[in-house]
């Protein structure tokens, strides 16, 4: 044997297998009728064992994450080393803290749902590509019926973090710009000369890239977990549906709420 078999490492002699080594007629029937779909580049990348999932998928965010932590760092850094003749540098060593540590989160959420992540034990209630595109794809049948909608928004709605490169890239290069003023302001004493009010500009401007990923992330993650209770009510309604003679009975004079009732009743009025 050949091809893929090689890499499996079998050294057998099959002779030993007896007849248990042959398939029936329907077996081979079936293979031959119903091939998997290998295409000749996968077949490759399986001899090879070179599957890795990053040879497939990648995060857009990823440089401008490394550059907005660098900055932030950078920020943090220089904080936390001068003195600042006209304020005092405590807000802006916590608030480069907090952006350094939010920018961190949120390039593990866009590993997760750029598909190239893993997630934590919490990950019933972390979207990640395959699960908010499953679960996206439901709750887009579902509210195609309720709402008439019809675009992908109850999919794309878990995944807006892969979609804001350009105000990322636009808070990376503010903070670039208030690192250049802090360099900029070393007085003859080593001590930062930056007035107040530039002080708590930057201050300001580390809060709002802390708070804008921040905002993505956890909209991505609340909009999951809201579409993965849509579904999960969705499918426990459902079993309301079609019910047969016998549940029929039951809910009717047993164990049916007059809400139940009604409902039911009015099910039938108006299919």
């Amino acid at each position: 044997m050949s091809g893929l078999f090689g890499i499996l490492g079998f050294n057998f002699d099959t002779a030993k297998f007896g007849d248990a080594q042959y398939l029936s007629i329907g077996a081979q029937k079936f293979l031959n009728a119903a091939p998997l779909a290998i295409s000749s580049w996968a077949q490759a990348d399986l001899a090879n064992n070179d599957v890795a999932i990053t040879n497939y998928y990648k995060n857009p965010q990823a440089n401008v994450c490394t550059f907005l932590t660098a900055n932030a760092t950078a920020i943090y850094n220089f904080s936390s080393t001068k003195e600042f003749t006209n304020a005092s540098n405590v807000a802006m060593i916590t608030g480069s803290a907090n952006a350094i540590l939010e920018v961190a989160k949120f390039k593990s959420h866009t590993d997760n749902v750029s598909g190239i992540g893993t997630t934590t034990s919490e990950q019933d209630t972390i979207p990640t590509l395959s699960s908010a595109t499953a679960i996206g794809n439901y709750t887009m049948r579902i509210l195609s019926t309720t709402d008439g909608l019809s675009n992908t928004t109850p999919m794309l709605g878990s995944l807006t973090s892969l979609f804001i490169n350009d105000e990322l890239t636009a808070n990376s290069v503010m903070l670039y710009n208030d690192l250049l003023t802090l360099q900029g302001s070393i007085g003859p004493t080593g001590n930062s000369e930056i007035t107040l009010t530039q002080y708590n500009n930057i201050v300001a401007n580390i809060t709002s890239v802390t708070n804008y990923t921040n905002l993505r992330r956890t909209s991505d993650w609340a909009f999951f977990s809201n579409s993965i209770a849509l579904a999960t009510n969705s499918i426990s309604l459902s079993k309301f549906d079609n019910i047969g003679n016998t549940q029929s009975y039951l809910i009717d004079n047993l164990i049916g709420t007059d809400r139940l009732k009604q409902n039911l009743a009015n099910t039938s009025n108006t299919s």
